[in-house]
């Protein structure tokens, strides 16, 4: 919808539903309302992370891109790191409703930010593919657009199913403690944060295609680093989480580059694109989540086949990518 009526008003529109969806689980008297306000929550939040990303191909442009959402990106990695700890607290001072009052207020905030800071980039263009789906259509006939848009997902898949399998694999064979556990998991973002300041730092002197390749290949590379430890090694908590630096370090390198190109493949249809990339970036870690616990059978094995082909499989589609613009 942003690449026809504008980026502004689209975000607007999301933040309020993300605001009237906290506000509903503030006051919520049993479940189903309680989930109801939490869709309505997700479905506005969804308009920030893409939106976000759109406006920043319209300001710095195709040469620009990547280097920014690099930067937006290693700050997106703060939020899953600062909110279970302002969650617990506001838990436990004043009970589950303060995480929505909370909500609510940030949700206000950014609100008058956005209507007061932020100008509109793209204009209403009436030129645009007519319809939610027309021009999802468009791009998914583009086998470029298709592995911009599937290499960052899977790496993503990668990245969450190695994450939630280690801690498991250590409470049950290492009997690590949730302290203990916590404290390993930093590898996960530290290593994203750096693949993504150094995708920042490097900027436009590297093209798109090298450095989806290269995150591709670092990618492919921990997992077997990842499977050759553990089965030569066996289950420690080094084996389970110093690959984790690595595999956050390739997604932190291919997915700017991987999401600027996919924006660059049709430049009318920047939010788009953006909002297929985002979509595939939830979705692969959803899937494989569920298809590494139905595999799950007590030991490693699960884990690092799924994370071996989910990394296989992005290099590939990276490879598309590259191979289509040739």
């Amino acid at each position: 919808m942003s690449d026809r009526f504008g980026r502004k008003r689209v975000l607007l529109s999301g933040l309020v539903l993300f605001t009237c969806g906290a506000a509903t689980c503030m006051v919520a008297a049993n479940m189903p309302m309680l989930l109801a306000g939490r869709i309505l929550q997700g479905a506005g939040a969804g308009c920030g992370v893409v939106l976000a990303r759109a406006i920043a191909r319209d300001v710095y442009g195709k040469d620009n891109v990547a280097q920014v959402i690099a930067y937006l990106t290693a700050a997106y990695v703060l939020g899953p790191m600062l909110a279970p700890p302002i969650g617990g607290h506001l838990t436990v001072l004043f009970g589950w409703r303060a995480l929505f009052v909370f909500a609510s207020a940030v949700g206000l905030v950014v609100i008058l930010a956005v209507a007061f800071a932020v100008p509109e980039t793209r204009a209403r263009n009436a030129a645009a593919p007519r319809g939610v789906f027309a021009g999802y259509k468009s791009l998914l006939r583009r086998p470029r657009f298709v592995g911009f848009m599937l290499e960052p997902g899977l790496m993503s898949g990668a990245f969450f199913t190695q994450a939630t399998a280690a801690s498991f694999l250590a409470a049950e064979h290492l009997g690590a403690d949730a302290a203990k556990i916590g404290l390993w998991f930093f590898a996960f973002p530290i290593g994203f944060m750096a693949g993504s300041f150094i995708s920042g730092r490097i900027g436009a002197n590297r093209s798109i295609e090298f450095m989806t390749m290269l995150g591709g290949v670092i990618g492919v590379a921990n997992a077997a680093l990842l499977a050759g430890w553990l089965y030569f090694g066996g289950v420690s908590m080094a084996a389970l989480y110093i690959p984790g630096i690595f595999v956050g370090l390739a997604q932190g390198l291919a997915m700017p580059y991987a999401q600027a190109g996919a924006m660059a493949v049709d430049t009318e249809l920047a939010g788009s694109a953006s909002g297929a990339v985002v979509f595939s970036q939830f979705f692969w870690p959803a899937a494989l989540q569920q298809l590494t616990g139905l595999l799950a059978d007590g030991t490693w094995v699960p884990m690092a086949t799924v994370h071996i082909a989910a990394m296989t499989a992005a290099l590939l589609a990276g490879w598309m990518a590259v191979r289509s613009e040739r």
